[in-house]
């Protein structure tokens, strides 16, 4: 399994209004319940917040990752959000976040939801990618940034 085969176009936000961490999980998470990917929305974000408690998932050069273990999704959930202003996630280098991925899994996936996350993690690193990303025009963009990405693996 591939990360675009879990994230469609329609659970990407490219101009997102949240100003701060909070606000984005938040909004990538109505997102994804709105598409009826998690089973409990208010749990959910609880679930990611307390995660984010435990270390910052704003991992440098523009990039969180908020991600959660939660019952309250059935699979293996993704969505995608862009802030042209920058939110701050206490990131790793003291940046604001531009570029937000949010990931739940149901526990029983722990196999897949690391090996999502460390596949996701490598494309970040890559300016390239990055850049794309902060020039897409809309979801489609972004499905098609990760799949040549994958294609590339």
């Amino acid at each position: 399994m591939k990360i675009s085969d879990y994230l469609r176009s329609d659970l990407c936000i490219m101009q997102m209004q949240a100003k701060t961490k909070e606000e984005a999980v938040k909004e990538i998470s109505l997102k994804l319940a709105q598409e009826g990917k998690i089973n409990d929305m208010d749990k959910f974000i609880r679930d990611i917040l307390e995660r984010e408690g435990l270390g910052s998932t704003g991992i440098g050069h523009g990039i969180a990752v908020p991600h959660a273990r939660t019952d309250t999704v059935s699979d293996f959930v993704i969505g995608f959000g862009r802030s042209s202003e920058g939110i701050n996630f206490n990131a790793i280098d003291g940046e604001n976040v531009n570029l937000i991925f949010l990931m739940g899994a149901n526990p029983k996936e722990l196999n897949l939801y690391l090996r999502l996350l460390a596949e996701l993690s490598k494309f970040l690193m890559k300016a390239s990618f990055r850049r794309e990303l902060m020039e897409a025009k809309g979801g489609d963009d972004v499905l098609a940034a990760i799949k040549r990405s994958e294609e590339e693996q």
